[in-house]
């Protein structure tokens, strides 16, 4: 006897199909009943746990976000201020560099939010809640090591930061390399640490 998959187990193929989808088609061009046929459901599947594209879309960028922010934390627990800055360039860069595709996609959904209401929507939801949790982050780590840090200046410089070199690598990744990533993005870690320290 079958047994039925369970609603997280369902989402999970649902995002990891999409995931393939988007990548292969782009945002505006993907079809939610490829993404459903990818995972092995029907439409209905989708629609029974995400409202739209744009829904899925978003929660599949705070999914792929947070895998991020928990590998970043990862590399710098137990580092000291100027290693972890290194150390969290150096993984961001390696993830920037490593799926230009996704970096594209996820320029894509923000110049349809910034055109479009029912895309802004999600975008915004989820951004917004990205920022928050990267704010918090900074202000976790920044307690620990004994520093005062502008954490919400800090959480949109880098989210800002981190969008304009996806595109700078997507269309010059001769010149804005992984090497060129990690300076910018170690870069700015140094400096609003270095200014906590002051």
């Amino acid at each position: 006897m079958l047994t039925r998959p369970s609603r997280t187990e369902v989402r999970r193929r649902l995002l990891d199909a999409a995931a393939e989808e988007f990548a292969e088609r782009g945002f505006g061009a993907a079809r939610l009943t490829e993404i459903a046929r990818r995972a092995g459901f029907t439409k209905g599947a989708v629609y029974s746990n995400f409202d739209s594209k744009q829904d899925l879309f978003a929660e599949l960028f705070a999914d792929r976000s947070l895998e991020l922010a928990g590998r970043v934390l990862a590399e710098i627990a137990g580092l000291d201020v100027g290693a972890a800055a290194g150390r969290g360039g150096e993984t961001i860069s390696a993830w920037l560099v490593g799926d230009p595709g996704w970096a594209l996609l996820v320029l894509e959904f923000g110049v349809q939010a910034a055109r479009e209401p029912a895309v802004a929507e999600a975008y915004l939801r989820e951004r917004r809640s990205l920022r928050r949790q990267i704010e918090e982050l900074i202000a976790e780590r920044a307690a620990e090591w004994g520093i005062r840090v502008d954490a919400r200046t800090t959480a949109i410089t880098l989210m800002a930061l981190i969008s304009g070199l996806m595109l700078e690598h997507a269309v010059d990744p001769e010149q804005v390399d992984r090497r060129a990533v990690q300076a910018a993005v170690s870069g700015l870690f140094a400096s609003a640490l270095g200014r906590g320290q002051e």
